[in-house]
């Protein structure tokens, strides 16, 4: 019941949450000259660099490589986007939480739907060099994409609803992600393929969420496949849980915030 009167309460301050989505999509274009292209050539530059790295030095053995790690990284600098501005959107947020009130939960709520709406935009990159520049092309299962992101944003906006609430306390915390991220980045199948993987090592490996999350979009858009149906549900049931576990860490944590900012 206490749930349901939150979702009533956050609802009932949507033109804020849609305020401050506006205002993130704005504020991180503005004053550039390149504007949203900045969004394209950060991953476009790792792009580069990687492909080069495992393509010639490594010599990995996959088909269109570019287009296979471009496939990955972009969902995966969205994943890191939201997490690095996410744990701090509270702590940053301080002048707006000592002035008046609002469900503290719209302020990581909001860094995850601007997110969002940016990864969709960098999506069309992903559809243009699919169809234009590479043999691959796309197929219906590319329809696949808008749950697959829905489930990564359930489970981003769980891990920011206890690492911003976490930060308000301890401000370690949003460093402490930095290096965090680079384990976490080398532990998902980002430059690799997940079955790469040793056997001995799978169970372990694929308590990783975002492990079957990256296999789903290469599903879909580069091996044009039926993604995992049985593991999206899995995911999806277990990124509900924790976002209720984090719902309830934060609503704990937040009573304080005021103070602490």
């Amino acid at each position: 019941m206490k749930l349901i009167e939150k979702f009533k309460e956050i609802y009932k301050y949507r033109h804020m949450l849609y305020t401050l989505v506006k205002q993130d999509i704005r504020g991180r274009y503005k004053g550039s000259f390149l504007g949203f292209l900045w969004t394209l050539l950060n991953p476009l530059l790792l792009l580069l660099v990687y492909s080069t790295v495992f393509q010639i030095v490594f010599k990995i053995d996959i088909p269109n490589y570019s287009i296979y790690l471009f496939i990955a990284l972009m969902p995966w600098n969205y994943f890191a986007n939201t997490i690095a501005m996410g744990t701090a959107c509270v702590s940053n947020g301080g002048a707006l939480l000592k002035k008046v009130y609002f469900p503290r939960e719209v302020l990581p709520l909001a860094t995850v739907i601007s997110n969002t709406i940016n990864y969709f935009f960098s999506a069309i990159i992903i559809f243009i060099a699919l169809i234009f520049f590479s043999p691959i092309g796309l197929s219906w299962f590319a329809l696949f994409l808008p749950l697959i992101v829905l489930i990564q944003a359930i489970f981003s906006l769980g891990c920011i609803l206890i690492l911003s609430a976490l930060n308000v306390y301890v401000r370690d915390v949003q460093y402490i992600m930095n290096p965090l991220m680079m384990v976490w980045f080398y532990a998902t199948p980002v430059l690799y393929k997940s079955d790469m993987v040793p056997e001995k090592y799978r169970f372990l490996y694929d308590l990783n969420p975002m492990v079957k999350i990256m296999d789903a979009y290469r599903s879909i858009l580069y091996d044009k496949t039926m993604p995992s149906l049985n593991w999206l549900l899995a995911i999806f049931i277990a990124s509900m849980i924790f976002l209720w576990i984090a719902y309830l860490i934060f609503e704990k944590l937040q009573r304080r915030f005021a103070e602490e900012v």
